[in-house]
């Protein structure tokens, strides 16, 4: 396809519409001659519009006549007109060499340094920091990218920043990418010697309750809250178990003591989303034909190096890429050549019946809830609510899921462990 369309355009090619009572017979009588048409189609006023070689625009004028139709050229298209054209502008043509050229000069330049980690936000050493650091060591815009040992450079930055593992250097266009990954953070020794609570990060009915550590607040079968203490690591002193007894003997002051809650808390917890689908869908699908127009941009003006700003579709999808100069510091070249593809599209209605329309809702809900689900959890039931009548154009449900899952979270408390309870541990 690609080879055709470039040597079409080699060719040359033009445009025509074919006007008549019977256009039909004109195309059955150019098949007959074997002379290659291609994108033919229909326009919204009743005339077929198709591309042909310009070297065969002769052929078809008598297979006009014997038709009784009428031909008109609307576009030529390819190498040879673009040539004609530039013929009478030379200046377009000397500017355009000069565009051409200073973007290949100016891509052997970097223009912009990025900072990309590898593993989330930085943490210990900030972009401007990296930066800094590679530009006293010659990384900077303005370089010319075959001036720089890269292999160097990356050692260089590792031994400068004593805080990050690794660095690479890569490059995409004119920007250079500095991607690294900074080296892992020792947890503090105390982290795990401070008393803590375990508390519920959502909402949900308990189903499992292990204490290892600490004092259970509720117990299998409790509906708990977000923030709802589970495990408490405050321990409260009992009463004696013989009251009388221990009238006789002096008192003691009970003190509470601190640990570090540790335990296994699993709950029942609910999800929902609600989901509205038309029924009424539109689909757009590809046909495979496109055209392609390409057009520079300056401060005088635009013009077209390729194709023009009709085309024969009449749905479409179309994509824009702009491609622009880059600029030094201030100094910008007021240049853009934007590359323009119309690609068309059938459009396809089609009615959903209900049953459908609640299935793909379901779908997208069950995968909107899926996003909010954590690691581990166990999905135990879903339940499926229509919110909308069957006859109804906008189909609305409500989909809930039921989850079995870890809801506690280690929560520090101030003071100290207990000595009693270090001790014990340490033994």
């Amino acid at each position: 396809m690609f080879i055709e369309n470039l040597l079409s355009y080699i060719e040359g090619y033009i445009i025509l519409d074919i006007k008549g009572d019977n256009p039909e017979n004109f195309l059955n009588l150019a098949l007959e001659r074997r002379i290659r048409l291609w994108d033919i189609l229909r326009n919204p006023d009743g005339n077929i519009r198709f591309k042909m070689p310009v070297k065969d625009y002769r052929l078809i004028r008598p297979l006009a006549r014997e038709s009784n139709c009428r031909v008109h050229i609307m576009d030529k298209r390819g190498l040879p007109f673009f040539i004609n054209r530039l013929r009478g502008r030379k200046f377009m043509v000397v500017g355009f060499a000069t565009f051409f050229i200073t973007i290949y000069f100016l891509s052997t330049f970097i223009w912009v340094v990025d900072v990309k980690p590898e593993n989330g936000p930085l943490r210990q050493v900030t972009v401007d920091k990296v930066i800094s650091v590679a530009r006293q060591e010659g990384l900077k815009p303005g370089v010319r990218k075959n001036s720089l040992d890269i292999r160097a450079l990356e050692h260089q930055l590792e031994q400068r920043l004593p805080q990050v593992a690794w660095v690479g250097i890569s490059f995409s266009g004119t920007k250079a990418n500095i991607n690294l990954v900074e080296k892992a953070i020792p947890p503090k020794e105390d982290t795990f010697d401070r008393p803590a609570s375990i508390i519920a990060v959502k909402d949900g009915v308990i189903k499992q309750l292990l204490v290892i550590n600490g004092e259970g607040r509720v117990a299998v079968g409790d509906t708990v809250r977000r923030g709802e203490v589970l495990i408490s690591g405050l321990i409260l002193p009992s009463e004696p178990k013989d009251k009388e007894e221990e009238k006789d003997k002096p008192k003691k002051v009970l003190k509470p003591r601190l640990v570090r809650a540790k335990g296994i808390v699993r709950a029942r917890v609910w999800y929902g989303k609600k989901c509205e689908i038309n029924r009424q869908q539109v689909q757009e699908i590809p046909t495979g034909r496109q055209q392609t127009a390409i057009k520079v941009i300056t401060s005088k003006g635009q013009f077209f190096i390729k194709g023009s700003a009709r085309h024969l579709y009449k749905n479409y999808q179309q994509d824009n890429k702009v491609i622009k100069l880059p600029s030094w510091g201030k100094f910008s070249i007021p240049v853009e050549l934007v590359v323009t593809t119309y690609s068309e599209v059938k459009i396809k209605r089609n009615d959903l019946k209900y049953e459908q329309a609640v299935s793909i809702g379901t779908k997208k809900a069950l995968d909107l809830i899926k996003k909010d689900l954590p690691k581990g959890a166990k999905v135990i039931a879903r339940k499926i609510i229509p919110l909308s009548k069957p006859e109804d154009k906008l189909v609305r449900i409500r989909v809930l899921l039921e989850t079995e899952e870890e809801i506690g979270k280690s929560v520090p408390l101030k003071g100290k462990i207990d000595q009693g309870e270090k001790d014990n541990k340490n033994k």
